[in-house]
């Protein structure tokens, strides 16, 4: 698909596309963006996913245009807007797993390796730059009347929205897994975390195999043809459509409190309601400090309000001691 652009210097697709095909995948993320609406309403988290069925009416509107251009292959336009589409839905799914992480890092404060508004702030400023790069790249990459340099610049932006993915992929990947480690040293199993936090896991690989279907496709010169058809289906559309249906499954408001300032004590049991994480930092120094590293811990913008709360995180130790004890 690449190639073509670049050779040619025509849109046109790799193999004709399915005009019933890209109908069915927009019919079914139509459906799945339905239920979405439904579920931010009867959990009352927009707040949370309502990038969930915003997602999915970009891919509609991508599969949509599509279907369109199957009967015109060679409209430059329809083939650019179809790509562009279908390009922009994966990091706004990419974006929603990050919003679920860190509301699972209100739910178990203590564990949180990062402040999750701090989260929230980083990456959606990354998102936001890989939907730039991504627009900006596929409008030249695709478009049949720049000059060739534009071309390349464009190959060069696609490929470096998709290496952002991927950085965003490993980092999450990083806060979750030193997250979940933690949990598992103090003993904290409550499905209330543990559920959200596997079906984390499962949709950022299966947004992970599309992306790595896309670098293959950019950096590897079209290897095997895995710009046809099949292959898109098989490893882009059908990816993120199970991604989508798996929020519908396993919404994480069906473990999570409603509020964000209830959270799990840490006896991995009890709930309480607490002030809520605070962050009086400036946006700048949030983005360019995540990790409060540099800043001074007597200005006290991130206060552990669960240290008083007449519990203590569990250790293996601890649990081993207790255990004699109860069996003396």
């Amino acid at each position: 698909m690449q190639d073509d652009a670049i050779g040619q210097r025509d849109a046109s697709y790799a193999t004709p596309p399915s005009k019933a095909a890209s109908i069915t995948f927009a019919v079914f993320f139509a459906v799945t963006a339905s239920v979405h609406v439904w579920q931010c309403i009867h959990y009352r988290c927009f707040k949370l996913t309502a990038l969930l069925p915003v997602a999915c009416a970009v891919l509609i509107a991508g599969f949509a245009t599509r279907a369109y251009g199957a009967d015109e292959p060679n409209n430059a336009q329809i083939y650019t807007a179809s790509t562009l589409l279908l390009y922009m839905g994966p990091p706004l799914f990419q974006l929603v797993n990050i919003q679920i992480l860190g509301r699972i890092f209100h739910f178990v404060p203590y564990f949180a390796p990062m402040h999750p508004t701090r989260i929230l702030v980083t990456f959606t400023t990354l998102t936001a730059t890989v939907e730039l790069l991504t627009t900006v790249g596929i409008a030249f990459l695709y478009n049949t009347v720049v000059p060739e340099k534009m071309v390349n610049l464009g190959a060069t932006l696609t490929k470096a929205s998709l290496a952002v993915q991927i950085l965003i992929t490993v980092v999450f990947f990083m806060l979750a897994g030193i997250f979940h480690h933690c949990c598992r040293s103090g003993f904290i199993d409550s499905p209330k975390a543990m559920r959200p936090l596997f079906t984390l896991y499962l949709s950022t690989i299966i947004l992970l195999t599309r992306t790595i279907y896309r670098m293959v496709e950019h950096f590897g010169n079209n290897p095997l043809g895995v710009a046809e058809e099949r292959f898109f289906y098989a490893f882009d559309a059908t990816p993120l459509l199970v991604s989508a249906i798996l929020w519908n499954v396993m919404h994480p408001m069906r473990y999570l409190p409603e509020s964000d300032v209830i959270y799990l004590a840490q006896d991995g049991v009890t709930l309480i309601k607490g002030p809520g994480w605070k962050d009086s930092r400036s946006f700048g120094e949030t983005f360019f400090d995540p990790f409060a590293a540099l800043t001074n811990t007597s200005t006290n913008h991130q206060k552990q309000f669960w240290q008083n709360n007449g519990y203590v995180v569990r250790t293996r130790r601890r649990r081993r001691k207790t255990t004699r004890t109860t069996t003396t």
